[in-house]
């Protein structure tokens, strides 16, 4: 575990010594589940952070600390990590816990243009190895997506997003689809309304989502969401607010 914070460490340096002045374009991987195509800009190196209260029926579990570090380790190439600190009962765990540690990597493809969206893949996996004993996978458990991002106009984009989830334990994978809708009111708020489906040998999970960003200046974003789960729309499930920060 002390190598993958030496690693970080070493990531972090290299990003502050690259610091430069010129505008970059941020644009966080929070809040929601569906992603996008985009990158983080070469060099730069962003701590996305939240707060998530998740009620799975009757259980209910908070996420403390949801982190995401993101280094943009070539022009369209970016290294990620990520961890939850939860707390609660349900998840197959009781009390205090840290999830498995998410070490991945986000590659952006292709440029779009016109009515050919811009491509990118998100490739993941959950270590067995850290962790709270309860949360980690018995092996290793990879995640595959296909980013599909458009923009129509300066201030609607969609996002397309499919892929396959390995739990570690079970040798057939979870299927995903997922559709975001995303749009801009002024330089500084958004919202998006967004749809998941997930499908596995069991049964079908259907999740909508929705919230509003906040883009606080060109490195620092505010964002609440919502969201619905398991296909019982009578009740709200998930709150989430997450901060973004562009560190250099």
């Amino acid at each position: 575990m002390e190598k993958f914070f030496l690693f970080f460490a070493l990531l972090l340096m290299v990003g502050l010594c690259h610091a430069q002045e010129e505008d970059v374009v941020f644009v966080p991987d929070r809040p929601g589940y569906v992603w996008g195509a985009e990158v983080l800009a070469h060099h730069k190196i962003s701590w996305e952070n939240g707060i998530r209260l998740d009620q799975p029926f009757d259980d209910r579990v908070l996420a403390i600390n949801s982190t995401i570090i993101r280094y943009g380790l070539f022009e369209n190439v970016e290294v990620r990590v990520g961890a939850d600190f939860l707390t609660g009962e349900g998840y197959d765990f009781q009390g205090m816990g840290v999830s498995p540690l998410t070490i991945g990597t986000k590659i952006k493809c292709y440029e779009g243009e016109g009515l050919i969206p811009s491509v990118g893949i998100l490739a993941e996996f959950q270590s067995p190895h850290i962790g709270s004993p309860e949360l980690r996978p018995s092996h290793i458990a990879p995640l595959l997506y296909l980013l599909l991002e458009q923009s129509i106009g300066e201030k609607l984009s969609l996002c397309y997003n499919a892929g396959l989830e390995f739990d570690g334990e079970d040798a057939k994978p979870t299927k995903y689809l997922g559709v975001g809708v995303c749009y801009s009111f002024t330089d500084q708020l958004g919202g998006f309304v967004e749809f998941n489906n997930y499908f596995n040998r069991n049964n079908r999970q259907y999740l909508p989502e929705f919230g509003m960003t906040w883009m606080i200046t060109n490195r620092l974003q505010l964002a609440l969401s919502a969201g619905y789960t398991y296909g019982d729309l009578r009740y709200l499930d998930n709150i989430c607010l997450d901060l973004s920060w562009m560190i250099n």
